[in-house]
C-alpha cells in the first residue's frame, strides 16, 4: 500500500492552501492508496472525518496529528484529542501522555529543516552531537522521506534513524496539490484498514520510505 502519511489541509492548517476534498482528489489521481491528514496541533472531529470518508470509497483517509513541540515538531499516530494542543509541550509529556504500550507511534517530523540552506558543518555540528539529542530517545521513528525539505536533509535524517536503531516514515508534509506524494511509505501489507493497522505494521517495519511523485 503506498500512502502519504504527512499533509495538511485548510482550515484546520491554516498554512495550507488545499480543501480536504481537493487533497483526497489528488491523492487517487496521482494512485495513492492512502493518506493520513496531519493537521498541526489539533485532530479531527470523528464526526467530521466519517463525513469526508463516506465522500470517497476509492482511498482510505487516516487522521493523525503533528504537535509543535519544544524539540521540533512531532507526527503522532493513532492518537486523538478532541482539545487543541497550543501549549508547546515537551517531546517527553507527549510520550508521557499517550505511554509506552506501542499502541501508538511517536515520529519526528523533517528532523533536520534547518540544515535546507546552511550546511551541518557550517553550523559546527557533529555527527556524536545529533544523535545525543534527547528527542531521538524518546520517540517511536523519523520521518525520513520529508517532501518539503532537501534530500540532504534526508539523508541525514536516515543515517540518525539507522544509527539510533528507529523506524523511518516517509510522507509528502503537502501544503499544496501538486506536493502530494511527493514521498511516501510503500507497506508489504495491502491490509491496512485503520491507525491499529497502520501502527502495527510501522512497528513491525515491513515497508519502505521513498520518493514517489516526480
Amino acid at each position: 500500500m503506498l500512502i502519504d502519511m504527512h499533509l495538511h489541509t485548510k482550515p484546520r492548517s491554516p498554512c495550507s492552501n488545499m480543501t480536504p476534498e481537493d487533497a483526497v482528489r489528488e491523492a487517487i489521481d496521482i494512485g495513492l492508496d492512502s493518506i493520513v491528514i496531519t493537521e498541526h496541533n489539533l485532530c479531527w472531529k470523528k464526526d467530521e472525518l466519517d463525513d469526508l470518508r463516506q465522500k470517497f470509497d476509492e482511498i482510505i483517509i487516516f487522521n493523525a496529528i503533528e504537535v509543535t513541540a519544544i524539540e521540533g515538531d512531532i507526527l503522532i499516530y493513532n492518537f486523538y484529542t478532541e482539545d487543541k494542543i497550543d501549549d508547546l509541550p515537551k517531546a517527553q509529556e507527549l510520550r508521557d501522555r499517550i505511554g509506552e504500550d506501542k499502541s501508538k507511534f511517536m515520529a519526528v517530523a523533517h528532523p533536520f529543516r534547518e540544515f535546507l540552506v546552511v550546511g551541518i558543518g557550517s553550523l559546527g555540528i557533529d555527527m556524536d552531537e545529533l544523535l545525543s539529542r534527547p528527542i531521538f530517545g524518546i520517540v517511536d521513528g523519523v520521518e525520513t522521506r520529508n517532501g518539503q525539505v532537501s534530500k540532504k536533509a534526508n539523508r541525514l535524517a536516515n543515517t540518525v534513524c539507522k544509527k539510533k536503531g528507529l523506524h523511518p516514515v516517509g510522507g509528502s508534509d503537502a501544503h499544496e496539490l501538486a506536493q502530494i506524494g511527493a514521498c511516501v511509505t510503500e507497506f508489504k501489507s495491502n491490509d491496512i484498514k485503520n491507525q491499529v493497522d497502520l501502527v502495527k505494521e510501522l512497528y513491525k517495519g515491513n515497508y519502505e520510505v521513498k520518493y514517489f511523485r516526480k
